[in-house]
């Protein structure tokens, strides 16, 4: 390892220590971070910048005093984190029963990083080893059931983003767009035999008290199961349980 790569572990690992102050004190000058941390004055005022930059801390005046506390930035993340957390608990119900009522394996999709990632899932009688998705994998936005609902119903701003880190060819990006039209239309999204032969889902979007979306349920199974047929029943359940999370979210229908 560098000399350059350590001294930038080190910076990071300094991170958590000053932020773990404002547990315990609303602001602080830079001496008292520098008194309560011990670090040096320059060190702790090179990281304090750092973090106001990055909207991790706010630099304010009390008087001609300079103080830092928590910023914004803080609060967002703070929020999204306990975002996953409740849609998870609030979410293991319609998940089981999902599967109890269509055989198949029912998932939870949030947003990470421009991809789906797989929150949750449970096995219906009818789980097949192919067909799964397990818990924490990370799957591209344009494929799969879950994250093709999630981003047919994302605002346009939001998908031109998820759909350019895609670095999908013209065609490509093309064709996405018109099945991501097409599924808002319908209100659900469906994946035939997109990550294993034989297979297939069927997704439905999630909202939360800002009408956004968050996340999406999905169930997957043989690709028998999605026949033209039997979709309108797994939509209907989906639908059905999708607004009922959504509505423990805080969602409501205008």
């Amino acid at each position: 390892m560098s000399t350059q790569d350590k001294s930038i572990i080190q910076s990071i690992e300094k991170i958590p220590q000053i932020l773990d102050l404002f547990i315990q004190h609303t602001s602080l000058t830079l001496h008292d971070i520098h008194l309560y941390s011990g670090f040096t004055k320059t060190s702790a005022s090179r990281m304090c910048n750092s973090l106001v930059n990055i909207g991790y801390l706010e630099k304010i005046y009390i008087g001609q005093t300079p103080y830092y506390r928590l910023g914004i930035e803080l609060y967002r993340l703070g929020k999204h984190a306990i975002e996953s957390l409740d849609i998870q608990s609030c979410a293991k119900k319609y998940l089981n029963w999902i599967s109890k009522e269509l055989g198949g394996i029912s998932y939870l999709f949030i947003e990470r990083n421009d991809k789906a990632l797989c929150l949750d899932t449970v096995k219906g009688i009818q789980y097949i080893q192919t067909n799964s998705t397990n818990v924490g994998d990370l799957l591209p936005f344009n494929k799969g059931g879950g994250p093709l609902a999630m981003l047919s119903h994302y605002d346009l701003q939001t998908q031109n983003t998820i759909i350019e880190n895609l670095n999908l060819s013209h065609d490509e990006e093309s064709l996405l767009r018109q099945k991501i039209n097409a599924f808002k239309t319908k209100g659900y999204a469906i994946s035939l035999e997109e990550f294993s032969l034989g297979t297939g889902a069927l997704g439905v979007p999630i909202y939360d008290v800002s009408n956004t979306v968050v996340g999406a349920l999905s169930v997957g199974g043989i690709i028998d199961h999605f026949s033209e047929g039997k979709v309108e029943q797994i939509e209907h359940t989906l639908k059905k349980y999708s607004l009922d999370l959504s509505k423990e979210l805080g969602f409501s229908i205008n």
